[in-house]
């Protein structure tokens, strides 16, 4: 009878161990459940803690379906680092606690989880043994962070600069007067389109009056 707890933990490691390791060279099956796994090759009475502890740390959802960390866990040059990601979660409270737990020793961790349970030193111990197996599938070290990136709107993709122009402007007297003049260029590719902007600028702004008051 499997105690209550909240870590789970598996009587023997190998089978675990065992299907981490095969998720690397066999397909996506379907489903990882009772029914499946005597499929894939794991038919002993242990085995049936697989689909617990998978469940736990996120490489499958609630109906045994495989998960993208699941699907990162077959690349073996990520491998690591998302099984480290998948056990800061799972194991949030501890590493809140301990940030290097990976590297506890026993009572440390002992201690931990028999505030979460009411089970006996047996299952304190599988439950420790279950963590430090699943911490030798990951490297803590290589964890990466993952920035998703922003989708650009079309004002980001297609903004033209906002020129900056100063003017002169001169009064008899000597007295200058400095204007600044902030305005926005119409999103085209015909160049004419601009020279004839400039050349209305230049006309109107940029030509000092022979006017006098």
């Amino acid at each position: 009878m499997i105690a209550v707890v909240k870590y789970p933990y598996i009587p023997s490691m190998p089978p675990v161990k065992k299907f981490l390791q095969s998720i690397q060279t066999m397909g996506i099956p379907e489903k990882v459940n009772q029914g499946t796994l005597p499929q894939m090759g794991f038919k002993s009475s242990n085995d049936r803690y697989i689909p617990t502890i998978l469940k736990f740390i996120g490489f499958i959802d609630s109906s045994g379906v495989p998960t993208e960390d699941y699907k990162e866990f077959r690349k073996k040059e990520v491998s690591k680092s998302v099984m480290a990601n998948a056990l800061k979660r799972a194991y949030a409270d501890l590493f809140k606690l301990y940030p290097d737990a990976n590297n506890k020793d026993f009572q440390p961790l002992r201690d931990f989880f028999s505030g979460t349970t009411k089970a006996g030193e047996k299952v304190l111990g599988l439950t420790v043994q279950t963590f430090k197996s699943l911490c030798e599938f990951a490297d803590f070290g290589a964890v990466p962070i993952t920035v998703k990136p922003q989708p650009q709107t079309p004002s980001q993709t297609q903004s033209t600069p906002q020129p900056l122009v100063q003017l002169p402007i001169t009064r008899e007297g000597g007295v200058n007067v400095n204007v600044n003049i902030r305005f926005e260029l119409p999103i085209t590719k015909d160049p004419d389109v601009y020279d004839k902007i400039f050349e209305s600028l230049k006309r109107h702004l940029l030509t000092p009056s022979s006017k006098t008051d």
